[in-house]
Protein backbone atom coordinates (compact mmCIF):
# COMPACT_ATOMS: atom_id res chain seq x y z
CA UNK A 1 0.00 0.00 0.00
CA UNK A 2 1.47 3.16 -1.20
CA UNK A 3 1.40 6.67 1.15
CA UNK A 4 -1.36 8.69 1.46
CA UNK A 5 -1.49 11.39 -1.85
CA UNK A 6 -2.58 15.06 -1.38
CA UNK A 7 -4.41 16.58 -4.56
CA UNK A 8 -4.20 20.57 -4.94
CA UNK A 9 -6.53 21.29 -8.15
CA UNK A 10 -7.06 24.99 -9.56
CA UNK A 11 -9.93 26.08 -11.42
CA UNK A 12 -10.05 29.57 -12.24
CA UNK A 13 -13.65 30.62 -13.52
CA UNK A 14 -14.68 33.36 -16.14
CA UNK A 15 -15.59 36.79 -14.66
CA UNK A 16 -18.78 36.95 -13.25
CA UNK A 17 -19.23 33.55 -13.02
CA UNK A 18 -17.48 33.19 -9.36
CA UNK A 19 -21.24 32.60 -7.54
CA UNK A 20 -22.36 29.47 -10.05
CA UNK A 21 -19.20 28.22 -10.45
CA UNK A 22 -18.80 28.37 -5.85
CA UNK A 23 -22.55 26.58 -5.82
CA UNK A 24 -21.79 24.16 -8.09
CA UNK A 25 -17.82 23.24 -6.84
CA UNK A 26 -19.26 22.95 -3.49
CA UNK A 27 -22.18 20.81 -4.72
CA UNK A 28 -19.69 17.79 -5.15
CA UNK A 29 -18.04 17.75 -1.96
CA UNK A 30 -20.33 15.74 0.27
CA UNK A 31 -20.66 13.04 -2.17
CA UNK A 32 -16.93 12.98 -3.16
CA UNK A 33 -15.91 12.82 0.97
CA UNK A 34 -18.31 9.24 0.58
CA UNK A 35 -15.85 7.77 -2.56
CA UNK A 36 -13.53 5.29 -1.12
CA UNK A 37 -10.17 6.37 0.21
CA UNK A 38 -11.08 9.43 0.07
CA UNK A 39 -9.54 11.46 3.32
CA UNK A 40 -10.34 15.15 2.67
CA UNK A 41 -12.17 17.36 -0.07
CA UNK A 42 -12.36 21.16 0.78
CA UNK A 43 -12.96 23.84 -1.72
CA UNK A 44 -11.40 27.34 -1.01
CA UNK A 45 -11.74 30.13 -2.77
CA UNK A 46 -8.69 32.87 -3.29
CA UNK A 47 -9.07 36.15 -1.33
CA UNK A 48 -7.49 37.92 -3.97
CA UNK A 49 -8.79 36.47 -7.24
CA UNK A 50 -12.38 35.73 -6.19
CA UNK A 51 -12.50 33.83 -9.83
CA UNK A 52 -9.91 31.34 -8.41
CA UNK A 53 -10.91 28.26 -6.68
CA UNK A 54 -9.45 25.78 -5.15
CA UNK A 55 -9.80 21.98 -4.27
CA UNK A 56 -7.85 20.93 -0.96
CA UNK A 57 -7.82 16.76 -1.78
CA UNK A 58 -6.41 14.04 0.04
CA UNK A 59 -6.56 9.90 -0.57
CA UNK A 60 -5.83 6.97 1.20
CA UNK A 61 -3.73 6.09 -1.89
CA UNK A 62 -2.82 6.39 -5.82
CA UNK A 63 -5.23 3.62 -6.15
CA UNK A 64 -7.92 5.50 -4.57
CA UNK A 65 -6.89 8.54 -6.39
CA UNK A 66 -6.87 7.05 -10.17
CA UNK A 67 -10.81 5.71 -9.05
CA UNK A 68 -11.86 8.85 -8.16
CA UNK A 69 -9.99 10.10 -11.79
CA UNK A 70 -11.47 7.81 -13.72
CA UNK A 71 -15.16 7.80 -11.65
CA UNK A 72 -17.91 8.11 -13.90
CA UNK A 73 -20.67 8.81 -11.12
CA UNK A 74 -23.45 11.45 -11.98
CA UNK A 75 -21.98 14.26 -9.99
CA UNK A 76 -18.67 13.66 -11.39
CA UNK A 77 -20.54 13.88 -14.68
CA UNK A 78 -22.19 16.63 -13.79
CA UNK A 79 -19.30 18.70 -12.93
CA UNK A 80 -16.97 17.97 -16.04
CA UNK A 81 -20.15 18.99 -17.92
CA UNK A 82 -21.17 22.36 -16.37
CA UNK A 83 -17.85 23.39 -15.47
CA UNK A 84 -16.66 23.88 -19.24
CA UNK A 85 -19.04 26.53 -19.51
CA UNK A 86 -17.55 28.29 -16.51
CA UNK A 87 -13.85 27.49 -16.66
CA UNK A 88 -11.47 29.51 -17.74
CA UNK A 89 -8.57 26.85 -19.85
CA UNK A 90 -8.32 24.14 -17.83
CA UNK A 91 -7.88 23.26 -14.00
CA UNK A 92 -4.03 23.04 -13.04
CA UNK A 93 -3.55 19.86 -11.01
CA UNK A 94 -0.98 18.51 -8.74
CA UNK A 95 0.21 15.88 -6.59
CA UNK A 96 2.23 15.94 -3.12
CA UNK A 97 2.90 13.66 -0.73
CA UNK A 98 3.88 14.64 3.02
CA UNK A 99 8.02 13.88 3.45
CA UNK A 100 9.24 12.10 6.07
Amino acid sequence: MSDPVTVIAIITVKAGQETRAQALLQSIVPPTLQEPGCLAYELHQSVTTPAEFMFFEQWENDEALAAHAASTVPHRLALREQLADLAEGRPSVTRWRATR
